[in-house]
């Protein structure tokens, strides 16, 4: 008895230090997981408690349903809702209304550059070397460099909108400075030349002989040349051609009434 109590109770602290080891091990290895699952647990007993909850959350959207569509609000948010799901919309108008901007300043560039007598009325718009000029032409350049036929996507419709925004404030710009300016720019006998020019392109769309309109048309040509050469002001390659058009038809037209 003595021997086996011995080593029963050798055994036994032996064996206990073992367990003492595994023990350890397991809280080593598995204690996380035995938080976590408490952790589930306790997540688990929360989302029950809400349950009985809903019914009354369910009334109250009824009722603010009811009170917003009572008020209109529905209508608002139904547009923001649109708004939402299309946020295109007001870049494409926005882009539009760019595109009819940036129309009207062409517009309006191309009729002064058309026009001889408007051109002679306002030098200084057609004079690069002018810096109010020379921005309009500018932002002009890049307005028109980022025009496209279709909406380009929000990125491009909106470099194109301030493009054509600046170029439209450059125009305004430029003709009140050229308004201002004048012919001040050119010497007295520069603009000796210049009031002729203006002078004879008059008389030649107010005559109603074919021969004063062809000979008026030609007077202002040798003017212009004249006072290019002078001065280094050019007039725009469309005015100088619907001068020389309007010669050529005068020539064509007086030998067609001779006969």
């Amino acid at each position: 008895m003595p021997e086996f109590d011995g080593d029963h109770h050798g055994h036994g602290g032996h064996h206990g230090h073992h367990e003492d080891h595994g023990y350890q091990g397991y809280h080593e290895d598995h204690g996380y997981h035995g938080y976590h699952g408490h952790h589930v647990h306790h997540h688990g007993g929360a989302d029950t408690d809400w349950w009985p909850l809903l019914p009354g959350l369910i009334v109250m959207v009824l009722l603010l349903a009811a009170l917003a569509h009572h008020q209109g609000y529905d209508r608002i948010l139904i547009e923001r809702w649109r708004a939402w799901i299309r946020p295109e919309q007001a870049e494409r108008d926005a882009w539009q209304a760019a595109v009819e901007r940036y129309g009207r300043t062409a517009g309006e560039f191309a009729a002064f550059e058309c026009d001889p007598r408007a051109v002679l009325a306002r030098p200084a718009l057609a004079d690069v070397t002018r810096p109010p000029t020379a921005r309009f032409v500018d932002e002009f350049a890049s307005a028109c460099a980022l025009r496209t036929d279709g909406f380009p996507g929000a990125a491009a419709a909106a470099e194109f909108t301030r493009a054509a925004e600046r170029a439209e404030r450059a125009w305004s710009a430029a003709v009140d400075a050229a308004d201002r300016l004048g012919a001040a720019c050119f010497a007295p006998g520069e603009r000796k030349l210049l009031d002729q020019t203006i002078k004879l392109l008059t008389a030649a769309e107010s005559t109603p002989h074919d021969g004063e309109r062809h000979a008026a048309y030609r007077r202002a040509l040798a003017r212009l040349s004249e006072l290019e050469r002078r001065t280094g002001w050019v007039l725009p390659g469309p005015a100088v051609g619907a001068v020389e058009h309007r010669a050529r038809g005068m020539l064509v037209a007086v030998p067609a009434a001779a006969s």
